[in-house]
């Protein structure tokens, strides 16, 4: 498969990932707060004000603990993440609550959940994924198609991630040729090479 091939499907599956993450996450809140609207009406008081307790406790521990040493962590502010243990403390609680109450369909509907997460659907593509041969394995002509198809792709891209993607394939075919036939490849730069330029006549068949 061509590099320009490969890279516009890579963009159009980043795309579709990004717009399946928002829809998930539209789907949880609406999941969590239809739980907990639920959990108002159906459980007894003491399991919602255990449920606001432990949340005020996961809250207030998730603050004190809080520190941008850990780099994950360092990308939200003490805040954000008090409130999303708290958040997820008060609702988990909730939720299994409503679990004893209403049966398994709940359980099931958070495993749903679970299963097509975007983390674990990238990991089911990435699964079905037919390997793709690496540059060393591709014959000089390939090589040069690559370089040549990767120009086009780039042009197209629509994302700045998209773009970083094809300069750094870009970057490592022009390693690999530069390896493969040192001379040739200083002569093709020699010329006046472009970056729409193709360096096959000036390098040895491998």
């Amino acid at each position: 498969m061509g590099s320009g091939r490969f890279s516009d499907a890579e963009g159009t599956a980043d795309a579709r990932m990004a717009l399946y993450r928002s829809a998930w996450w539209g789907f949880c809140v609406a999941f969590i707060v239809l739980c907990v609207a639920a959990a108002l009406l159906l459980l007894p008081v003491d399991i919602v004000l255990l449920a606001v307790g432990l949340a005020a406790a996961a809250g207030a521990t998730a603050a004190a603990m809080y520190s941008r040493d850990n780099t994950w962590i360092a990308r939200w502010s003490r805040l954000q993440v008090s409130v999303v243990v708290a958040a997820l403390a008060g609702a988990s609680t909730m939720i299994l609550g409503l679990i004893d109450v209403l049966g398994n369909t709940v359980l099931w509907l958070v495993l749903l959940l679970g299963v097509s997460s975007p983390p674990a659907v990238r990991w089911y593509s990435g699964r079905g994924r037919t390997r793709r041969a690496t540059l060393p394995e591709l014959s000089t002509a390939e090589l040069c198609r690559q370089w040549r198809d990767s120009y086009d792709a780039l042009r197209r891209a629509t994302s700045d991630a998209h773009r970083l993607r094809i300069v750094l394939e870009r970057q490592r075919c022009l390693d690999e040729l530069g390896r493969r036939d040192p001379d040739g490849f200083q002569a093709w730069l020699a010329s006046a090479a472009s970056a729409a330029g193709d360096p096959e006549r000036f390098l040895k068949s491998q």
